[in-house]
């Protein structure tokens, strides 16, 4: 009799939890975005040091340091430490302009982002946390494809003529709302990159940022590994930072 209570307890049990996690009201795509733009918005300026290695046939081709920083809502600096051939290079872009410091011809070159293919914009990556690569997500609607290993599964289309992929996926951590992978279309519905987010961490109270990203290119083949350390958040960093000289945004 003992043993037959323990087991009609148990199914009973089972059932309860089954109920509880059915009955619970699942985020809709509009809430998990909310959260992520929650969780990045609460970042005022962030400062690290990168480790980026690149990879060619499983094996790296170029291992590069650097000194990223970003100030909301639109800047991102790029101060290149090594190798020696790169160190003192420096990328500076402030919304849709980029402007790059050669230091072995102690040259300024400047860029529109906003006229180059999907392919040439390796920096998006680096630029998540900003507010305006953020509003980016508003060109496409969004729906929630499912839960999968206990991630939210997003896919948006792009609704905009101003919408730079033809479609983006995101699978997002339900605790951190950081995105664990994305995928990057064309709008031919070609896969064009798959980043991977590793290794999250809480540097703040309620925020989260990666300290490692993979990227993959259509094939699955490995393109590069980007490491962060010694990260920090909401120093006030100086606006001037992300200042160009007069005659280099001629």
């Amino acid at each position: 009799m003992k043993r037959r209570l323990f087991f009609c307890a148990a199914i009973v049990g089972l059932a309860l939890r089954a109920f509880g996690a059915v009955a619970q009201t699942p985020l809709t795509a509009d809430d998990v975005l909310a959260r992520m733009r929650a969780n990045a918005t609460a970042v005022e300026d962030f400062n690290a040091h990168l480790t980026v290695r690149t990879y060619d046939n499983g094996l790296v081709k170029l291992t590069q340091e650097l000194r990223l920083s970003l100030l909301q809502p639109d800047k991102m600096r790029q101060a290149y430490l090594s190798p020696d051939y790169l160190a003192g290079n420096l990328t500076v872009i402030v919304g849709d302009a980029m402007w790059t410091y050669i230091a072995a011809s102690q040259t300024w070159y400047s860029k529109d982002l906003s006229l180059l293919s999907d392919a040439e914009q390796p920096w998006l990556a680096f630029r998540q946390l900003l507010r305006d690569v953020q509003d980016e997500l508003e060109n496409y609607t969004f729906a929630v494809v499912g839960v999968e290993g206990g991630a939210y599964h997003l896919r948006g289309t792009s609704e905009s003529k101003d919408a730079v992929y033809g479609a983006i996926e995101l699978w997002v951590d339900p605790e951190t709302f950081v995105p664990q992978r994305r995928l990057l279309y064309d709008t031919d519905g070609n896969l064009l990159i798959d980043t991977r987010v590793l290794d999250v961490e809480e540097i703040a109270d309620g925020v989260f940022v990666a300290r490692r990203l993979e990227t993959y290119d259509e094939v699955g083949a490995l393109r590069s590994v980007i490491l962060y350390d010694s990260v920090a958040i909401n120093q006030g960093l100086d606006p001037s930072l992300f200042s160009v000289p007069e005659e280099a945004s001629k």
